[in-house]
């Protein structure tokens, strides 16, 4: 599963777009997991910026 997230300076993430998806409610379940990535903001001359990167999700079957 591949999402397009907004790594924002203020330290929050946010799912822009999917670019590729699973269906059956897996694709919200991976959004849940991408907006709680917990990083630290990239910085650009010093200061904190917005970075947008390609997030890749896996689900694995446990049993």
């Amino acid at each position: 599963m591949l999402l397009e997230v907004l790594f924002s300076a203020s330290g929050s993430a946010r799912v822009t777009r999917l670019l590729r998806g699973l269906g059956h409610g897996l694709d919200e379940s991976a959004a849940a997991a991408a907006t709680a990535i917990r990083y630290r903001p990239a910085e650009k001359a010093g200061a904190p910026a917005d970075v947008a990167a390609i997030v890749h999700i896996v689900f694995q079957l446990a049993y």
